[in-house]
C-alpha cells in the first residue's frame, strides 16, 4: 500500500499547461472557505532548488543521473525539512504544490529509464493528484506568448515525449492516491472549478 499525505495536493502538467495560476487561484478560493493553505513549488527556493533552476534555463550543464538525484535530494528537505510538507500539514494546513516527483518521472526518465527514477523517488503520494492535460502545441503557444527565456524542455516534440512519460507513470499509482484529469483545453475559470468540484475536504 503506497504511503499517503493526507491534505496535500498536487498540480502537474506539461511546461505551459497553467499549473502555476491554478495552483495560485487554488490557494485564494480555498482561503476564502477558511482553510489555513501552504502554497510551495519544486524546484523550491532553496539551495539544491536554485541550482537545479539554472541547469533547467541551461546555464549549467549536469549529466541527467545528476539532475535527477538533484531534484531528489531538493524533494526530500522539502517534504521532511524545517517548515516542509509534513511539517506544514501537522500544524493543520492544506499543502498545494506546483508539480512533485511524478514530474521526475515524466520529465527526466528518456535516457535512464522510469524505473530508476522511480527507484531514487520513493517518497509519500498526495491524497490528491491533479493533471491538467493540455496540447503540446497549445503550451508552446502559451509559453512564447508569455515571453522570456525558454527552459530545455520546452520544445513541442520534448513535450509530447513527456506527456506521454506522464501517462506511463500515472499508470503506476494505485486507487489510494485521488487523480483527477482536467482537459487543459478549457477556460481558466472552469478549470479552477472542476479541480474544486473534486476535492471532498
Amino acid at each position: 500500500m503506497m504511503e499517503i499525505i493526507k491534505g496535500f495536493i498536487v498540480l502537474e502538467g506539461l511546461d505551459g499547461a497553467g499549473t502555476t495560476t491554478q495552483k495560485e487561484r487554488l490557494e485564494k478560493e480555498l482561503g476564502k472557505r477558511g482553510y489555513d493553505i501552504w502554497s510551495t513549488a519544486e524546484p523550491t527556493s532553496s539551495d539544491i532548488g536554485r541550482l537545479i533552476r539554472r541547469v533547467l534555463k541551461g546555464d549549467l550543464a549536469v549529466p541527467e543521473l545528476t539532475l535527477a538525484h538533484l531534484f531528489a535530494a531538493d524533494r526530500a528537505d522539502h517534504i521532511y525539512g524545517c517548515c516542509g510538507i509534513i511539517e506544514n500539514i501537522e500544524n493543520g494546513k492544506i499543502v498545494i504544490s506546483d508539480r512533485y516527483f511524478y514530474s521526475t518521472l515524466a520529465y527526466q526518465s528518456f535516457n535512464i529509464g522510469l524505473e530508476k527514477i522511480a527507484e531514487i523517488n520513493d517518497f509519500p503520494h498526495p491524497e490528491y493528484l491533479i493533471f491538467i492535460d493540455t496540447d503540446p502545441k497549445t503550451c508552446i503557444e502559451r509559453i512564447e506568448k508569455r515571453g522570456g527565456e525558454k527552459e530545455i524542455y520546452e520544445k513541442e516534440s520534448l513535450l509530447k515525449k513527456i506527456r506521454e512519460n506522464y501517462l506511463k507513470a500515472f499508470s503506476l499509482i494505485s486507487e489510494d492516491v485521488k487523480f483527477i484529469t482536467i482537459d487543459g483545453s478549457l477556460s481558466i475559470e472552469e478549470t479552477t472549478k472542476r479541480i474544486l468540484s473534486s476535492l471532498s475536504f
